[in-house]
């Protein structure tokens, strides 16, 4: 899925454990990506363009249902030292798997079970139906946002920062030659529009998600507002 679908995800989630930090679940959502970008600027893992179509052929280190698994393990740990507080780290650590599990509702079959090169490959191809891909990410952006008690910006927002998305939806020639040159532009690009979307929902998401109260957070051990 796209930045702003996760972003969006993370809203969701923070319906359900109010006192999670937003910006701990905004990072979480993308710390999957973030692992990639890395490993793709450092030319571990590795993009190709086939026939005039961007492939994500090479990420078993970063999106494998294994090391999502581990990252979210590591999220969780790291959080309960931070924190002390077992509700919020777990609200990380799905925030943090969260990526593998949307991704695997739209990559082509990409995605490993674990950071092998055998096995079978996830992935139900959404990617290469443009209108239909940008049609759920909407649908899954609104949805989260509604659950999330957002408001008109929000809304509008998350509609067009997907329809911003349509040149990469649609593989246009001008999207793709310059990634055909310079490979290290997608990971660059990929990376802007995620701050993009972290600043977006930190600026137009609600400080409490609707509906929430104090009984909410007491109930969690914490009497603290996010």
């Amino acid at each position: 899925m796209y930045a702003i679908t996760h972003a969006a995800a993370a809203l969701a989630i923070r319906r359900r454990v109010p006192e999670a930090p937003l910006w701990a679940l905004l990072v979480g959502v993308q710390a999957v990506e973030l692992v990639w970008v890395v490993l793709t600027l450092t030319g571990v893992e590795h993009v190709s363009v086939h026939e005039g179509r961007l492939a994500l052929d090479f990420l078993p280190f970063s999106h494998s249902v294994l090391s999502g698994l581990a990252l979210a393990a590591v999220a969780y740990g790291a959080t309960v030292v931070v924190t002390r507080q077992r509700r919020i780290a777990a609200a990380v650590s799905v925030a943090v798997f969260s990526h593998i599990v949307l991704d695997i509702l739209q990559h082509q079959p990409d995605i490993l079970l674990a950071p092998v090169l055998a096995g079978p490959r996830l992935g139900t191809g959404l990617l290469d139906h443009p209108w239909l891909d940008l049609v759920i990410e909407i649908v899954v952006c609104v949805g989260c946002a509604r659950l999330a008690g957002g408001g008109a910006p929000l809304y509008v927002g998350m509609v067009l920062l997907n329809i911003a998305n349509l040149p990469t939806m649609f593989q246009l020639p001008a999207v793709i030659a310059p990634i055909r040159e310079r490979p290290w532009l997608l990971p660059l690009a990929i990376l802007a529009q995620i701050v993009i979307t972290w600043l977006f929902v930190a600026k137009f998401a609600r400080k409490r998600p609707a509906h929430s109260t104090p009984d909410d957070c007491a109930s969690s051990g914490s009497s603290r507002p996010p």
